[in-house]
């Protein structure tokens, strides 16, 4: 594939907390090098996880995705061709992950990586050259946003992800081989009966290798320590809304949050 979908990001005030959750319950690995005063990495052998800090004025949550591509080059001549409201720029010199920052028509934000600088680094850099391969790993990144059908179209034509049918879920879906990106529409409408959840990242995926038996390592890990508890789904009329929208919206046969309430959707197929 052209482009690979290499990391997801994640804002939070308890970032720590966060890695030691992914690691316990996915089986997550830490990057070598850390940066604790600015990050936490860590990865499942494919794809890194970047924990950030929220700063003042951002808002927490799941944040953006990244990409790796061959070379960067077809991607600027085929925006300006024919996605020109897509924009990607350089980054600082200081930012260890990506030398371009993007967005896609509606703005939602990805980092961009190209083979041909390697300009990764840390958990990045170390998946590329030592990749390993484990039980449970990251198979999606959704996004919901008003013009799902173009930015679907957007990441086809520019980043030659590969469309997908996914039965009984709503949206477009394109894949690079492996990981899952989703494009499911957003309008007010659609948020009937619960809070209005403004566009922009949705959710994220993982594949396990048995539901049942991550279901049960979930609940050991939470007995075993409650600051790595997911946030329960459902429980008041409001949240029964938000549980069966997220699950007729994700299409896996499980689903879940962090600690933070970041939701996660779960599949073994």
């Amino acid at each position: 594939m052209f482009a690979q979908i290499n990391h997801m990001a994640i804002i939070s005030p308890s970032y720590p907390a966060l890695e030691k959750f992914y690691q316990a319950v996915f089986g997550l690995r830490p990057s070598k090098v850390q940066r604790p005063g600015s990050a936490a990495t860590t990865g499942d052998g494919y794809v890194g996880l970047n924990l950030i800090p929220r700063r003042d004025g951002y808002v927490g949550g799941i944040d953006h995705f990244g990409m790796v591509v061959d070379d960067v080059a077809p991607v600027l001549e085929r925006m300006q061709k024919k996605h020109k409201k897509a924009m990607i720029a350089k980054r600082p010199s200081a930012r260890p992950f990506a030398a371009y920052s993007g967005h896609d028509p509606d703005g939602n934000v990805f980092d961009l990586a190209q083979k041909k600088e390697d300009t990764r680094k840390e958990v990045y850099a170390e998946i590329a050259s030592q990749g390993w391969a484990q039980d449970r790993y990251f198979n999606k990144f959704a996004i919901r946003t008003p013009n799902a059908e173009q930015c679907a179209e957007f990441y086809a034509d520019v980043f030659e992800l590969q469309p997908v049918n996914r039965p009984g879920a709503p949206g477009h879906h394109l894949t690079d081989g492996r990981v899952t990106l989703s494009i499911l529409p957003w309008s007010i409408p659609v948020f009937a009966g619960m809070s209005i959840k403004r566009p922009g990242p949705d959710h994220i995926g993982f594949r396990v290798e048995n539901v049942e038996a991550f279901k049960a390592h979930v609940a050991e890990v939470a007995g075993a320590n409650p600051y790595l508890a997911p946030v329960p789904l459902g429980g008041s009329p409001e949240s029964e809304v938000r549980r069966k929208f997220f699950a007729a919206s994700a299409g896996g046969k499980w689903q879940m949050s962090d600690p933070d309430g970041n939701w996660i959707d779960i599949t073994d197929e």
